[in-house]
C-alpha cells in the first residue's frame, strides 16, 4: 500500500509557457514541487518544520514520461505521492491530468534528506517521512543509467546569478531545464517537445559559479545526451527522447 496522494487543480498561466504556447518543463517541475510542499504543510513536515532538524530534502534524479506538454490558459490536476523509502531514499511520483482525467506527465523522483551544515546525505527522519505513509522497502527502485556523450556537442556557458539560488541555498533544481534545453537548436524546440527526460544531480553547483553546458543531439533518433559541469566536475547530467508537437 503506497503512501497518501494529493491533488491540486492549477491554470497554466502565460508566464509558465514558451513561445510555442505550451508550458515549460523547468515551470512544470516548479509547480510539481509546489504541490508536494502543500501536501507536506498539510501533513504537518513543511519546509519550516524540516529546517528545524538542520536537514533539507534534495532530489537525486526524476525521469518524466511526457505524451504532450500542458497549454497556456489551460487547467490541469497536478498530483503527487511519497511511495516508497528505505533507509536513505524516498521515491515520490508526480503526475499532471486533464480534467477529464486523461494523464498527459508521469514523473518518478528520488529524494534524499541532506545536512544544511556538512552537505552530507543524512539518514531519513522517522518524524518527517511516517506521516506520508510511504511503504518501507530494503531496496529502492534503482532508476535508469544516463547514456554518456561520445560524439559532436552544442555547448553554452552560464553564470549563476543570485536568484537562481533557492532557500535550500544551492541552484534550484528546475534551472538545469533550462541550461539543458537552451542549448537545443530552435528549430527543434519550435517542433519538438520532451517525450522522455532523465535527468541526475551529482553535485550542487553553488553561487557564483560558471557553468558549462553540453549537448549532443541525434537527429535521427531524436535523442540528446546533456552535461552540466562546473570546471572538470560533473554537476549534472541528462537523456531526453524527442517527439514532434
Amino acid at each position: 500500500m503506497a503512501g497518501k496522494i494529493h491533488e491540486e487543480e492549477h491554470l497554466v498561466t502565460y508566464y509558465e509557457g514558451d513561445q510555442t504556447g505550451t508550458m515549460t518543463v523547468s515551470m512544470m517541475v516548479n509547480v510539481m514541487l509546489l504541490v508536494s510542499d502543500n501536501q507536506s504543510q498539510a501533513l504537518g513536515v513543511g519546509p519550516e518544520v524540516v529546517d528545524q532538524t538542520g536537514l533539507g530534502w534534495v532530489i537525486t534524479q526524476y525521469v518524466m514520461q511526457l505524451r504532450r506538454l500542458p497549454n497556456v490558459g489551460e487547467r490541469i490536476v497536478m498530483g503527487t505521492q511519497a511511495v516508497n523509502h528505505n533507509d536513505y531514499f524516498c521515491q515520490r511520483d508526480f503526475w499532471i491530468k486533464t480534467l477529464d482525467g486523461e494523464k498527459i506527465v508521469e514523473t518518478t523522483a528520488m529524494f534524499v534528506l541532506m545536512d544544511r551544515t556538512t552537505r552530507r546525505m543524512r539518514k531519513l527522519l522517522p518524524e518527517i517521512i511516517d506521516p506520508y505513509e510511504s511503504d518501507y522497502i530494503k531496496r529502492i527502485v534503482r532508476l535508469p543509467k544516463l547514456q554518456e556523450i561520445t560524439g559532436e556537442t552544442n555547448q553554452q556557458d552560464y553564470a549563476v546569478r543570485y536568484f537562481d539560488i533557492d532557500m535550500n541555498h544551492h541552484v534550484n533544481n528546475a534551472r538545469y531545464f533550462e541550461w539543458i534545453f537552451n542549448t537545443v537548436n530552435d528549430d527543434i524546440l519550435d517542433n519538438y517537445f520532451p517525450k522522455m527526460v532523465n535527468i541526475r544531480y551529482h553535485v550542487e553547483i553553488q553561487p557564483h559559479q560558471m557553468v558549462h553546458s553540453v549537448v549532443e543531439f541525434d537527429r535521427d533518433s531524436l535523442r540528446s545526451s546533456h552535461q552540466i559541469s562546473v570546471g572538470d566536475t560533473l554537476c549534472c547530467e541528462a537523456n531526453v527522447e524527442w517527439a514532434r508537437r
